[in-house]
């Protein structure tokens, strides 16, 4: 089962929202973008609940463009999970297969199936009303796929779940999506999330899809300005071109000169480098021996930012050019304004499209 999206279109006031997007049997696509740029339209306008003005969407190669949203076999959890709170759990998991006209042995069958693969087995006689958020969640995925429909829509279904609850259904998600070939689109905005459970992860912004790949790409080889900046895993600074050959630009920025490889995102017209984050080491007490294509930096420290895991410094480069640089959990925060030495690998150095090329 695919699921083909082409040119799907709908205008909002001074919003356009255009959607052309592939979702393979068995794949999670993770739709993030900032608040307002039409991610929750565009779950709508594939399941058929807005009318797209043009456009196609095609299920395993069938046009189901013309079709209303029951049926298209499109299943949409919603943020707020619409769960119905006068049945119990494993009537609203078998609520699709009813309407389906599906016997009630196999309605069971498929509910108790679920329901063990959720780690709820012997739930499906208990009240919505009773259930903590996360077996809400777990039921309201369980509803979803109940039916086997051509595909599976998730509206940040987990925005309202704390922390370590959060963690858990996630992981719990990846391993109901194991077992099914439903293709899958997930809205978040949460970047993590969208890391984690995503096989492919799409950035919407205005209404467009400016660029989609592997977690692994868009976080460390971003090819465009707006996804080096949202996902954050770096900085983009503004270039001035020195010279260059057919392998790499030679450029002037903010925080020095730099050899950048060259590609097809390099634009002489507003030549932008991005730096991601594992280019920039801390010098000193990490006894890091920096080899060629290695150059070092000058810089002050504003503060640090510990997040469990992981320890980032928040520095000041030449031209109060502010940098993030990771370090080890057992580094010695210091004084604030102490000097550092920071060491950027520019063979890392990659350069992005501008915005507005990409809108």
């Amino acid at each position: 089962m695919t699921l083909e999206v082409a040119h799907l279109s709908k205008t909002y006031g001074d919003l356009s929202i255009c959607l052309d997007l592939a979702v393979a049997e068995g794949e999670t696509l993770v739709l993030v973008g900032p608040s307002g740029c039409g991610k929750t339209t565009a779950l709508h306008l594939i399941a058929g609940l807005i009318q797209a003005e043009q456009g196609n969407l095609r299920s395993n190669g069938e046009d189901i463009s013309h079709l209303p949203p029951w049926k298209r076999h499109i299943a949409l959890v919603f943020q707020d999970l619409a769960l119905f709170p006068h049945l119990d759990v494993g009537k609203n998991i078998a609520y699709g297969l009813f309407i389906q006209g599906i016997a009630k042995r196999e309605r069971r069958r498929r509910v108790e199936a679920l329901l063990q693969i959720l780690h709820l087995p012997g739930y499906a006689k208990r009240r919505i009303s009773s259930l903590s958020g996360g077996e809400r969640q777990r039921i309201a995925i369980a509803r979803a796929l109940a039916a086997s429909p051509r595909a599976l829509l998730l509206d940040e279904p987990f925005s309202s779940l704390d922390a370590p609850l959060r963690r858990a259904i996630r992981q719990e998600f990846l391993d109901v999506r194991l077992e099914s070939k439903v293709p899958c689109i997930f809205v978040t905005h949460d970047r993590e999330e969208a890391a984690i459970l995503g096989d492919r992860i799409a950035l919407m912004a205005k209404g467009r899809i400016v660029e989609t790949g592997s977690s692994r790409d868009v976080f460390l080889f971003p090819k465009t300005e707006t996804a080096a900046r949202f996902f954050g895993a770096g900085q983009v600074l503004e270039c001035t071109i020195l010279g260059g050959s057919p392998q790499e630009i030679r450029v002037s920025s903010p925080l020095g000169e730099f050899s950048v490889p060259r590609d097809e995102a390099y634009d002489p017209k507003r030549p932008l480098v991005f730096i991601p984050r594992d280019a920039l080491f801390l010098a000193g007490k990490e006894r890091f021996h920096p080899g060629a294509g290695y150059i070092v930096l000058r810089a002050l420290f504003h503060k640090h930012i510990f997040e469990g895991e992981r320890l980032t410094l928040e520095v000041e480069g030449p031209h109060k050019t502010r940098m993030r640089v990771d370090a080890s959990l057992r580094t010695e925060i210091p004084p604030r304004g102490s000097p550092l030495g920071i060491y950027l690998d520019q063979r890392l150095l990659r350069f992005v499209k501008p915005t507005q090329e990409c809108l």
